[in-house]
């Protein structure tokens, strides 16, 4: 079975136009001609008969029956065709939102195992008549904003590298980056294990980043609250953003 929930569900139905047992503008024999040459499968097969057999049910047979990669990758196909059969005037750009075609990649990507990109919730960085602009990943900066509002630079270094430990520990299981980085949470925290060396050294970079993490948040948590500089406090925060944001991309 798919790990698909109840609201995705709905999405991909709406999306797919299955309210009444049909699946877009296919026909039976064009619904089964494009599953098995397009995605590999024989739609009409036993295994994905479910409830009347329509071709709706079937759809929500195969959502049953198939895995993950088999499903998000049928999910993929199906945006592919809706975007060709737009094309050729076969459907209407007005009945497929271009928010609701994202959100179904979304999911279909996030089945298959892919990093969803979210450019709202990655740190990034402009430059331009010399003066360098940095927005801090998502996750963080909504956690310090407040104090940052208020004038507690040193509270929101804190707070960030709280965060980023916090985050760490989601992870893997361990707060510390001393204890977290070792090859059997590569997988965790990276999505595979390193392909070369160089990818092992960047790795191992990340781990000497958390590390400087670690510690500099022990010296904040044993430090009693003081005043920090502005500048100062952005370049700690900002460091936590890298970090944060390093490890949550695979």
């Amino acid at each position: 079975m798919a790990d698909l929930t109840t609201i995705e569900k709905q999405i991909l139905e709406k999306l797919f136009q299955m309210g009444s047992g049909y699946v877009l503008n296919f026909s039976d024999r064009t619904m089964g001609e494009f599953f098995r040459d397009d995605v590999g499968l024989d739609i009409y097969t036993q295994k994905y008969n479910y409830a009347s057999g329509s071709k709706a049910n079937r759809m929500r047979g195969l959502w049953l029956k198939a895995d993950n990669k088999t499903v998000g990758n049928s999910i993929l196909k199906l945006i592919e065709y809706i975007e060709s059969q737009i094309l050729i005037d076969e459907l209407s750009r007005d009945d497929f939102p271009e928010d609701r075609m994202k959100a179904a990649k979304e999911i279909a990507e996030k089945l298959i195992g892919k990093k969803i990109n979210s450019k709202e919730n990655k740190s990034k960085a402009t430059f331009k008549n010399g003066n360098i602009n940095i927005t801090l990943q998502k996750d963080v900066f909504d956690h310090v904003q407040k104090l940052l509002n208020s004038g507690h630079y040193f509270n929101a270094v804190e707070e960030a590298y709280k965060i980023v430990r916090k985050k760490l520990k989601d992870i893997t299981g361990k707060e510390k980056a001393t204890d977290a980085f070792n090859n059997s949470n590569y997988e965790k925290i990276f999505g595979h294990q390193p392909i070369d060396q160089a990818e092992k050294d960047f790795f191992e970079g990340v781990k000497f980043l958390h590390m400087s993490i670690q510690f500099l948040r022990n010296e904040k948590a044993h430090t009693p609250a003081r005043d920090l500089d502005k500048n100062l406090a952005i370049h700690y925060i900002s460091l936590a953003s890298l970090a944060y944001d390093l490890i949550t991309r695979k």
